[in-house]
């Protein structure tokens, strides 16, 4: 079930600065009818984009939440960088994205997008009222190692036609678990390029140049949340390969309003593509 009255996205290019260049990242603006009861930013996951979020940010504008769903640079419709893909450069693109912070600001991570963020608020010490982690690789490890390197294989393959593109996004992308036809299509279509003689999947090739370094190196992301003043969720589809109890229940020890919701059916990582899900997180964002 899509929202009733969808609405589409009003949209901004914002430069952001690198060290001798500029380049433009693309930003999804669903802004509600009168003031917002405060802003959301959502944060795709490493082979996404902004537009991951159409189903979740068309329902909770609705609800009265300004949501600003930017592409990461390298991704989607914002500029390919070609190298040079680090957590600074994610940190300037998070920056730039101030001039919609509100009075009360939250935060939606998908897989990789809640690893920016988390590293983002450590670095920059910035807030958020509410943080949404929808099935982030907290600690790394062999399954994360696991994951790389089928985002790597992934990124240099073409397609001679759009549909051959899209048959392969539309089988890969099976473990989003149950989704309307109609939303999965739009999902579909936005994380498909057209280059000049072939098609590729919506992210720049090089965004994955720095694997080899990463291999094997272990971090732990559980520290943070145990610091960070925000009330947080933790979410995990039934297929998670990243969901670790035990750890969140060590953290729980220092965080006791952390939140988990795991089990669900809603794929791997969850879509936030179904009412179920989008009132869940509504539920929680509007909760005192």
């Amino acid at each position: 079930m899509h929202p009733k009255g969808s609405a589409e996205a009003l949209t901004q290019e914002i430069l952001i600065r690198l060290d001798d260049r500029y380049a433009a990242m693309f930003v999804r603006i669903w802004r509600p009818a009168g003031t917002p009861r405060a802003t959301v930013f959502c944060l795709h996951g490493f082979t996404g984009n902004g537009a991951d979020f159409d189903y979740l940010a068309t329902f909770l504008c609705r609800n009265g939440f300004l949501v600003i769903c930017p592409d990461l640079l390298g991704r989607g419709r914002s500029a390919y960088l070609g190298s040079g893909y680090d957590i600074n450069v994610y940190t300037k693109c998070l920056r730039a994205l101030g001039e919609f912070a509100g009075t009360e600001n939250h935060f939606i991570g998908t897989s990789w997008g809640g690893t920016i963020l988390l590293l983002f608020l450590q670095m920059t010490g910035s807030r958020g009222s509410k943080i949404v982690l929808n099935d982030v690789p907290m600690r790394g490890g062999p399954k994360v190692d696991a994951m790389r390197n089928e985002v790597l294989a992934e990124s240099a393959l073409t397609f001679p036609t759009r549909a051959a593109a899209k048959d392969y996004v539309s089988a890969t992308r099976a473990v989003m678990g149950p989704v309307e036809d109609t939303v999965f299509d739009r999902y579909v279509e936005n994380r498909i390029s057209a280059g000049t003689d072939v098609f590729r999947l919506a992210y720049d090739p090089s965004t994955t140049g720095n694997f080899g370094a990463l291999a094997g190196r272990e971090y732990d992301l559980f520290p943070i949340v145990a610091k960070i003043d925000a009330r947080t969720l933790m979410m995990h589809g039934r297929g998670s390969r990243v969901l670790d109890r035990e750890a969140i229940e060590r953290t729980r020890l220092a965080r006791p309003d952390l939140w988990l919701i795991d089990n669900m059916d809603a794929g791997d990582p969850p879509s936030l593509m179904t009412l179920d899900q989008a009132l869940l997180i509504l539920g929680f964002l509007s909760a005192a």
